[in-house]
């Protein structure tokens, strides 16, 4: 597919209007690493690694100690033989049984991987917002420098109609009509300029840049696509990040069942006791405990029913996930062929009102023409201009689009 000749004006144009160029790749690649947004999701999925820390660790053991039978009457002091005093030092030291340990590490390892789909999802949906912004500023760029070029043009086309003027080859009122729409011209410089400014702005947010550090590189035509509509919704199925994540959110339910169960069963705590008695405090006494709670009436059943409702509801998400990949994937698929059809419409007609804007204004300043056919075709020209640059944004759009709605990489989409 060639490029039309007012895209092939802006390769020329925009570096020198608008200095160092920020391509699309570079701009996910910063998006990626510096947007606020993303470094939040990022940290919220860091988060995620302190459930495991939690739960390698044991149960701390208890540490108790106690002095009775005190001689008050004494002042605390052992006087006798008989005198009552006793010093104990009891340790305690649960031990979970059921395998409690090993599932809440698995739980946690699962949740980790759930986190991080999390986050590749996150960062997904935050691309459309990058995609549009970024897209809207280069359509600004190429609109204004499209201006700026047809105001240059008219004040040349002015200079001959002042010439014919001045040798009687046109009449007054036709060289004001012309005059007028220098103010049409001018209009959509200003417009286009605080458009561009605008949503540049808007733009250096989303990338965390200085205003002056966002250059956007001249708008070609979008890289040839050509996978099949099957082929898409499999790998969309397969690898986009929310599914992914409703398949990882399932093995976490089934892991979150297994570690309920588990504390269904109770723990036993082992205890180890020395004892003194006074006045000598010596010829300890040791002693060991154990006790474990009876499972005759909580047995975790309602943590347990509710952990398996929670995995049945990830079954059914899992399910609604995978048809809902394959909706969007078949819209986008379809948003992206019209968009096809109407640039290679809107590239017929764009080159047509050049042809014939071109033929009107030779035979203006060679022979003579009616001012209204001139205007006509110079405002046709205009529009099918506009509507050549929002085709190929839109074709820009939607071949992105499609490239997410897939869970295709933005930068490179080969070799899936």
């Amino acid at each position: 597919m060639h490029i039309s000749r007012y895209s092939t004006l802006l390769l020329f144009m925009v570096p020198h209007l608008f200095g160092t160029t920020l391509t699309v790749d570079a701009a996910i690649a910063q998006f990626v690493n510096n947007n606020y947004d993303i470094q939040i999701a990022r940290q919220e999925a860091d988060k995620s690694k302190a459930d495991l820390t939690t739960a390698q660790r044991r149960p701390n053991p208890i540490l108790s100690g106690s002095y009775d039978y005190l001689d008050v009457k004494h002042h605390f002091r052992d006087v006798s033989a008989a005198a009552a005093g006793l010093a104990t030092l009891h340790i305690d030291h649960p031990i979970e049984l059921g395998g409690k340990r090993d599932h809440r590490i698995n739980t946690a390892y699962e949740g980790i991987e759930y986190a991080n789909n999390l986050f590749e999802e996150t960062k997904r949906e935050q691309f459309f917002n990058l995609i549009d912004a970024y897209y809207l500023v280069q359509a600004d760029v190429t609109d204004l420098t499209n201006a700026i070029a047809n105001r240059n043009d008219f004040k040349d086309l002015l200079i001959i109609a002042q010439a014919k003027f001045d040798h009687g080859f046109l009449s007054q009122i036709d060289l004001e009509k012309l005059k007028l729409q220098a103010i049409d011209y001018d209009n959509d410089v200003n417009s286009y300029n605080a458009a561009l400014s605008s949503d540049t702005e808007a733009l250096a947010f989303l990338l965390s840049l200085n205003l002056k550090d966002v250059t956007l590189s001249p708008l070609v035509l979008p890289e040839d696509f050509s996978k099949s509509l099957d082929d898409l919704i499999m790998y969309a199925q397969q690898n986009r990040s929310d599914c992914l994540a409703a398949r990882q959110n399932i093995k976490l339910s089934n892991a979150s069942v297994e570690l309920e169960k588990s504390n269904g069963i109770p723990d036993i705590t082992v205890g180890i006791e020395i004892e003194n008695y006074a006045p000598t405090y010596s010829d300890p006494l040791i002693g060991v405990s154990a006790a474990m709670p009876l499972p005759i009436y909580d047995r975790n059943q309602g943590a347990i029913q509710k952990a398996r409702i929670v995995a049945l509801q990830a079954t059914t998400l899992e399910s609604k996930t995978l048809q809902q990949a394959a909706s969007e994937v078949r819209q986008a698929f379809i948003q992206y062929q019209s968009q096809q059809f109407i640039h290679s419409s809107m590239q017929h007609g764009f080159e047509s009102a050049k042809i014939l804007k071109e033929k009107q204004e030779k035979i203006f300043a060679l022979k003579g023409i009616s001012i209204l056919e001139l205007l006509d075709a110079q405002k046709s020209y205009r529009e099918y201009q506009r509507n050549m640059t929002k085709s190929i944004i839109d074709l820009h759009i939607a071949l992105a689009h499609l490239k997410l709605f897939s869970g295709l990489p933005l930068i490179d989409s080969k070799g899936y």
